[in-house]
């Protein structure tokens, strides 16, 4: 981006934000949250994206502990709780990133939907009408618990309905890709054998009123609600479609009720019938069912659900649905304004402006002139943005049409009385930003403890420095790069956004890291032993992937690899594989390992043995009684993780079957044995789990083992398999009640 950018307004928005939890808790999360945003700015990558994603959900996740009370007096350390709605993201990030390719039209949603984030925060930091307009929308409702520092209206409100609003708005766009799939195939396939086959296609639902409803846990879930608006009384408000409609209606008062109900609950059927699909609707809904099922599960205020979050989804759907069909008859709605929904209104906007830096999937638009770059101008009275483009054209005619969807939509001069201003300058340069996709995975654990275990980290670091340091001064040899990195300590506060993040990164991967040897972190008043140092084999195998990690970050972050280390212009030489790094360097990544259970017991945790580790200990075991093997900790470590792997696999399998290994002391009736159906399914699906791990690591089939020739006698289809072996594996699962109930555990129905 040119130095006119989304970062100056972006900073004064966070300049004058001051978050809740940071102001009465003592937390950092705003400093965090920036920090992401810094980096991205400075690098637009999935990578960095998925940052603000992670931070912003871990900032706002809804968990049993209540985060309005100033002074918690229960202190919830370790959530569980699958992040469903960063789940949903990811799975939109990879249909997108896999399936261009069968689609003619397909852009980037992922990266586009945090510029849209961004944009959104930069035009309510300038514009002093819109912010004015979204206070007073927010204050005359009846919600009374939106955010407030010392009882006066704080931008916060503001910053957690648009993230909901703007980072999820395109969640529901698999949907839309399935469509295009199929539409290209019959183009490109049945119809290429004839112009006259008139076939198209259509997404189906079987029972779309299932996936339109949210799961009922308190029966009192929307009493409030429906109390207060009349003809909410009439309503389902367990149903999406029911509960945006009410919302649509509140908001624009000259709609009726009745027809926009029934055209919502129809609309899956009417996009089939004319062959179009609004991913803003999927989005919408997918949305309202994922709060709604954990604002009742946590039994928050409800308030909290009808409020800010439908308000959220709603504009999620209106970003499509307003002009697609509001504007249109029977409903005919004029251009919106943005007092009638300050959120619909925005999200409008900042989704039709967002051009730059959208990678193209699809066929067609990889071919494309493509928005490389933004100049952006924004003032009190005009909006002002300058797209540059570094090879190709968007066509003729590009920037006047936009601006005419945008006048025609929405009421620009209500918020901009000197209008918007788009123009597009082609610059013939070949040179295309390189965008680097690197995954992440979101950890269990809260962000305080995130924070607390990345602060640790980096205190550990400085005691690392500081004492190789005394050591070289007391022999006096301290070198040039030694030297610089004992001036360059500082609190953790003091650091860049990128060792911040790169702090941060480190911490939020310790529970992966534990999962892989088969351990996770647990309160102190967990009855299992703590686990105060890993293995040599342990530690070995946590550092190397830990220097992958460290090489993904650094890569995201636009580091390169060089021989000589230049960090102004991001250039390191350890971007090379484990084993090529020399031992001093590899040490740093062994002491991070090492460092993980007195990191863990700073913040008032322990490390303990998973249960599947202990049942997977119990397994072993059992096989030695009938086998002659070695013992556990003699096992290879490769050995050791497929044995783990297998114990997950076994509570998979048995959660399919509605089976749950839990503690002793849980309710529920004890299972003690598994009728013939069970066992043979457990015990086939086991073996073909076994039979592929082992094609795939390439071991074939031979009459007598041999592990030096990857041979097994046993490495055949289920079906083949002999009545002996296929009895064997029924009988370990046989005895599985017996093993869970040494250990503490049982097995319970769950259906």
């Amino acid at each position: 981006m040119k130095d006119n950018d989304l970062k100056k307004y972006v900073d004064a928005f966070f300049d004058k934000l001051v978050l809740y939890d940071d102001y009465y808790n003592g937390h950092q999360y705003k400093g965090l949250l920036k920090a992401g945003i810094d980096l991205f700015l400075e690098n637009e990558t999935s990578y960095n994206a998925y940052e603000i994603y992670q931070t912003f959900l871990m900032i706002y996740q809804i968990t049993e502990e209540d985060k309005s009370d100033k002074e918690k007096t229960k202190l919830t350390t370790l959530d569980d709780e699958p992040n469903t709605i960063l789940d949903l993201v990811e799975i939109m990030k990879k249909y997108e990133e896999n399936t261009g390719d069968l689609i003619d039209k397909q852009r980037d949603h992922f990266i586009h939907s945090v510029n849209v984030f961004l944009l959104g925060l930069a035009i309510y930091s300038q514009n002093e009408k819109y912010r004015k307009i979204f206070m007073e929308y927010i204050v005359a409702s009846p919600y009374t618990k939106y955010y407030k520092i010392k009882n006066i209206f704080s931008d916060e409100e503001f910053l957690y309905r648009w993230g909901i609003a703007a980072l999820f708005h395109d969640i529901g766009y698999p949907v839309e890709i399935i469509g295009k799939q199929l539409k290209k195939f019959l183009n490109d396939g049945i119809k290429s054998i004839s112009d006259d086959y008139k076939t198209d296609t259509a997404i189906d639902f079987k029972d779309f009123n299932e996936f339109n409803t949210i799961v009922k846990m308190k029966t009192d879930f929307n009493d409030d609600y429906r109390n207060e608006y009349e003809k909410a009384k009439f309503l389902d408000l367990f149903k999406p479609t029911d509960i945006m409609a009410n919302k649509i209606v509140i908001d624009f008062s000259d709609v009726d009720i009745e027809e926009l109900k029934k055209h919502l609950n129809d609309f899956v059927n009417i996009m089939g019938e004319y062959g179009f699909i609004d991913h803003g609707f999927f989005s919408a809904i997918l949305v309202l069912n994922s709060y709604g099922y954990l604002v009742q599960k946590y039994s928050k205020n409800f308030d909290f659900f009808y409020y800010p979050i439908v308000d959220s989804a709603t504009a999620i759907l209106l970003h499509n649905y307003y002009r697609n069909v509001l504007m249109k008859k029977p409903f005919c709605q004029g251009n919106m304004n943005p007092t009638k929904s300050p959120l619909s209104y925005l999200l409008i906007l900042c989704d039709e402006l967002q051009e730059w830096n959208r990678q193209p999937f699809g066929v067609l638009d990889k071919k494309r002139g493509h928005i490389n770059e933004l100049d952006l101008d924004i003032t009190e009275d005009k909006l002002s943005l300058k797209y540059i483009v570094h090879h190709g054209s968007m066509g003729l005619g590009f920037s006047e049409e936009k601006e005419e969807l945008l006048r025609n939509v929405l009421d620009i001069k209500a918020i901009f009385k000197d209008d918007i201003s788009i123009t597009t300058v082609v610059e013939q340069d070949n040179v295309m930003r390189e965008i680097m996709q690197f995954e992440a995975h979101s950890p269990n654990i809260l962000l305080r403890n995130v924070e607390k275990l990345a602060v640790e980290a980096h205190n550990q670091y400085i005691e690392s420095v500081k004492a190789e340091y005394a050591e070289a001064k007391a022999k006096g040899e301290i070198s040039d790069n030694l030297q610089a990195k004992f001036d360059s300590l500082c609190e953790f506060n003091d650091l860049s956004p990128q060792l911040k993040i790169a702090n941060i990164r480190q911490a939020r991967s310790i529970p992966k890291k534990l999962s892989m040897i088969g351990c996770e972190m647990a309160l102190p008043s967990d009855s299992r032993d703590e686990v105060k140092s890993f293995s040599s084999e342990e530690i070995k195998d946590l550092a190397i992937v830990e220097h992958d990690e460290w090489c993904e970050e650094k890569r995201g972050t636009g580091w390169t690899y060089g021989e000589v280390k230049d960090i102004d212009n991001f250039i390191t030489p350890y971007l090379v594989p484990w084993q090529e790094l020399e031992p001093e360097i590899q040490q740093y990544d062994v002491d991070a390992v090492k460092n993980i259970p007195n990191m863990v017991k700073s913040i008032g945790l322990k490390i303990v043995r998973t249960n599947v580790r202990l049942l997977t200990f119990k397994m072993h075991e059992f096989y030695n009684k009938t086998h002659d093997a070695k013992g556990f900790e003699e096992l290879p470590e490769y050995i050791k993780y497929s044995n783990y792997r297998q114990a997950d696999f076994l509570v998979k399998m048995l959660g399919e079957l509605h089976y749950k290994i839990v503690s002793k002391d849980t309710d529920g009736e004890t299972v003690d044995k598994f009728d013939d159906e069970v066992l043979e399914y457990l015990a086939r699906r086991e073996h073909d789990a076994w039979y592929k791990l082992r094609i795939n690591l390439g071991w074939k089939y031979g009459k007598k083992r041999d592990d030096n020739l990857k041979t097994n006698p046993n490495l055949v289809p289920w079906k083949e398999l002999d009545d002996k072996h296929k009895n064997t594996n029924k009988n370990t699962f046989s005895h599985l009640p017996q093993m869970c109930d040494e250990i503490g555990l049982k097995i319970i129905k769950t259906k």
